[in-house]
């Protein structure tokens, strides 16, 4: 094939176009290859690092081992969560007397105290007089208040202002031998008030020979817990000192009258439902029931074995149709105390919230401690619907939920660790060894105390 001078004449002029374009592009090229830059500060080459956690040390004191324990592990799962600030917490557990008179005398002193302090519920009232040394715990209580038992936190309270964080409810119930009242032909579902539980008492002495309950003579809770619930107990809601109303002198005559009148009720051994005489007395079937605030249910798992299956717990029956069927006993606050250093408290109260007052820490009261919580919603959680073994298989906290709305509150005040001293060695005493007049009782005993204002 020949190649014709036309084409070679219009190759020769597209070689040359391509040629200058192949020029103009590398020209391009060159002008706009970017300018070598200025070297970058290192810090604003890298992504710019979190900032260090905060570590914050924590003093706490407190009386019982197991206070300690869980807190460290509450301490643990905080730091886990929180990135800004990881607490270090120190405890130290001190005998009961040792660690509330040593707290008192940092106070009365100025120095010493620690940044947290467990205060038993008898003795909280000690720490009352002149000026408060807790911080108001208004900041974190407000935050879950309606989720909340609101009459457990009226005893750590002073006009208002929450000032301790308790460890339960404590709620007051009624522990049935089943068995017992089985035998004896009493549905223990049947009884709603105490004339109910007298009359129950008597069918179970005559069928069974066993008493219907115990009462102590050197302790409070048998009839603290009456006083409470018949709307008594030692101060009112305004702080006026009520231990010889009229409420109180009539929930004592009722237990007088069940060891004096009816009979169906004997003083415990030992004096107190805590002694190892009185639980050797239950194992034997001896008594039928007893009121014990709700702790008192590890009492009986780990002293009173015999028992296991046959015992169910109950509301209190009530002094009249539609009245409180439960009130509170026993207790421990966490404070903390205003000899903290300033920088700490935003931490301490942080760390304490999330301990005492969130939803898995409220759990955990029932699930580590055994007791039952102050928080309303976690009622409800599975934890605390599994049945209970020892309990004739039923499921505990949900009978104490259905008692929540009939709940009795307790007030504090400055006499209230004298008052339960009276309560423990000259009221109880007085009532069933010597069958004393309760009116008279409680008469002299408020005279004694308000003579100390």
């Amino acid at each position: 094939m020949f190649l014709t001078k036309t084409f070679l004449k219009k190759s020769a002029v597209l070689l040359l176009i391509m040629t200058i374009l192949l020029l103009i592009v590398t020209a391009c090229g060159s002008a706009a290859a970017p300018a070598p830059q200025a070297e970058q500060p290192a810090e604003a080459a890298q992504a710019e690092e979190p900032a260090e956690a905060k570590e914050v040390t924590l003093t706490f004191w407190t009386f019982v081992d197991a206070h300690a324990d869980y807190y460290l592990a509450q301490m643990e799962r905080f730091n886990a969560e929180h990135s800004d600030v990881k607490i270090k917490l120190e405890p130290t557990v001190l005998p009961y007397n040792e660690m509330h008179d040593k707290l008192l005398i940092a106070f009365q002193s100025g120095t010493g105290a620690p940044d947290l302090a467990d205060v038993e519920i008898a003795k909280f009232g000690t720490f009352l007089r002149g000026d408060i040394q807790f911080h108001d715990l208004s900041s974190i209580v407000d935050k879950h208040r309606k989720d909340l038992v609101e009459t457990r936190l009226a005893p750590y309270e002073i006009g208002g202002k929450p000032y301790g964080i308790d460890t339960h409810l404590g709620a007051f119930v009624i522990y049935y031998n089943k068995e017992l009242l089985d035998k004896a032909g009493v549905d223990v579902d049947s009884i709603k008030t105490w004339d109910d539980y007298i009359e129950a008492g008597k069918l179970v002495k005559e069928k069974t020979g066993a008493w219907m309950t115990t009462v102590e003579s050197t302790g409070r809770f048998t009839i603290l817990g009456l006083m409470l619930q018949n709307g008594g107990g030692t101060y009112d809601k305004d702080g006026n000192f009520i231990l010889d109303s009229p409420a109180n002198a009539e929930a004592l005559q009722l237990a007088s009258d069940m060891v004096h009148v009816h009979e169906i009720a004997t003083i415990s051994p030992g004096g107190q439902h805590h002694d190892p005489s009185y639980y050797e007395f239950m194992n034997q079937g001896k008594s039928a029931s007893v009121w014990m605030p709700q702790w008192y249910m590890i009492r009986f798992k780990e002293f009173m074995p015999d028992l296991k299956g046959k015992m169910v717990v109950r509301p209190m029956p009530a002094f009249k149709e539609g009245g409180f069927i439960s009130t509170m006993g026993g207790g421990t606050g966490t404070t903390i105390t205003k000899q903290i250093d300033p920088a700490k408290v935003d931490a301490a109260m942080q760390f304490l919230e999330f301990a005492k007052l969130t939803y898995d820490a409220q759990v955990q009261i029932w699930t580590v401690f055994g007791f039952d919580p102050f928080r309303l919603d976690v009622y409800d959680d599975p934890e605390l619907k599994k049945p209970d073994d020892y309990f004739s298989n039923e499921p505990v906290m949900q009978n104490i939920k259905a008692m929540l709305d009939r709940l009795a509150p307790e007030y504090t005040g400055p006499r209230y660790p004298e008052t339960m001293n009276i309560l423990n060695e000259k009221v109880a005493f007085g009532l069933f060894d010597e069958n004393k007049s309760p009116a008279e009782l409680l008469s002299a005993s408020a005279k004694e105390i308000n003579a100390m204002q």
